[in-house]
């Protein structure tokens, strides 16, 4: 497989003499990092922290943020650095809203992004979501926190872009080309299925701002997933207004994510692209073929590590992707091929007021 060209630019100009990068992108982190390691020649200045930064693979854009650390090291016959990269979108989960009053009304999810985007990241939102009558910052907060309650709540997850923005989502993105087969594209393969975090039955509640009796104050979701083959319940307090769609869509959620989350595989490809030339991509779907880890379906990828070595003894360009059951994504369960351990129901949520 042959090595990637990096791109890579530091504090305005290009970072030449790297010599092994890593990057690491997630749907479960909203900030993707890379590292950066090479010799630097005498009378070099580094790049210091903050400054901007960009990476890039073969001219695919892969991080739009800044350098975080810088550790220079002086040897017996070179000076070496290891440099950090960050996403601009550290700052939507470090920094606080600066807002006049921290009150958003009348706005859906994209509209409340926006509100409390004192920092000018930006936020790209995928698919449409119900208005909330009021939504207030705690002091403080940043606007990742302030979100992210809100976007589970929606069933939707947040991570970041290439071009250093906030991106919410409810579903996968499509499928990559070409999948991934033991013997073929595949060097390592390790899947592991487990009893936590799983559920039954499942009990979201919690209460409307408005209204008295029942339905307004002890309202609840229920959902139920038979393969625990316990009782074992779980109760979840809803973050946002408690209505009919929203303690169901919550419930349903949660028990598909815990589903999806259950089973899971990690696989270790040569180079960073798939058949079609795109480069491995979080929330997107893959299908896998491993008998050896009972695994025939289509998978979610939850997160990516990308590194390329050029040292002697170095490991070349590599991917390894960390795979869930679609579920955990959004998704709906493919896993028919696959082996027992793969297999769970589609959850479907009763509401009822007491």
């Amino acid at each position: 497989m042959s090595l990637e060209t990096i791109g890579i630019s530091l504090g305005g100009g290009p970072f030449i003499p790297w010599q092994d990068v890593a990057i690491n992108i997630s749907t479960e982190e909203a900030v993707r990092t890379a590292t950066v390691r090479g010799h630097l020649p005498e009378g070099m200045s580094p790049p210091w922290p903050d400054s901007k930064a960009t990476l890039s693979a073969s001219g695919d854009l892969l991080l739009t943020g800044y350098v975080r650390d810088l550790r220079a090291d002086q040897g017996e016959s070179d000076w070496s650095a290891e440099i950090s990269l960050v996403s601009r979108t550290v700052d939507a989960v470090e920094a606080s809203i600066k807002h006049s009053t921290g009150l958003a009304k009348n706005k859906d999810l994209k509209g409340i992004a926006e509100e409390f985007d004192s920092s000018g990241v930006g936020v790209e939102v995928v698919g449409t979501y119900d208005k909330i009558e009021r939504h207030q910052v705690e002091p403080g907060e940043s606007l990742f926190s302030t979100l992210e309650p809100l976007a589970r709540s929606a069933g939707a997850i947040i991570h970041d872009t290439p071009q250093g923005k906030l991106r919410i989502v409810k579903r996968p993105d499509a499928a990559h080309a070409g999948g991934l087969a033991a013997g073929v594209n595949i060097i390592r393969a390790t899947a592991e299925f487990s009893g936590q975090g799983r559920f039954d039955p499942v009990l979201v509640r919690g209460q409307q701002s408005r209204g008295e009796g029942a339905q307004a104050l002890r309202p609840e979701a229920e959902a139920s997933d038979p393969s625990v083959g316990r009782f074992r319940p779980k109760i979840i307090v809803l973050d946002n207004e408690a209505t009919v769609a929203n303690l169901k869509k919550a419930t349903e959620w949660h028990m598909r994510v815990a589903a999806g989350l259950a089973v899971s595989a990690t696989v270790t490809v040569s180079g960073w692209r798939d058949a079609g030339g795109t480069i491995w991509t979080p929330n997107r779907l893959v299908y896998v073929r491993h008998p050896r880890i009972f695994l025939d379906q289509m998978m979610g990828i939850k997160s990516v590590s990308l590194t390329q070595e050029t040292g002697s003894g170095g490991s070349g360009t590599r991917a390894t992707l960390a795979l869930v059951d679609p579920r955990a994504l959004g998704g709906s369960s493919s896993g028919a091929r696959s082996g027992s351990g793969w297999s769970a129901p589609e959850p479907s949520a009763e509401y009822r007021a007491e």
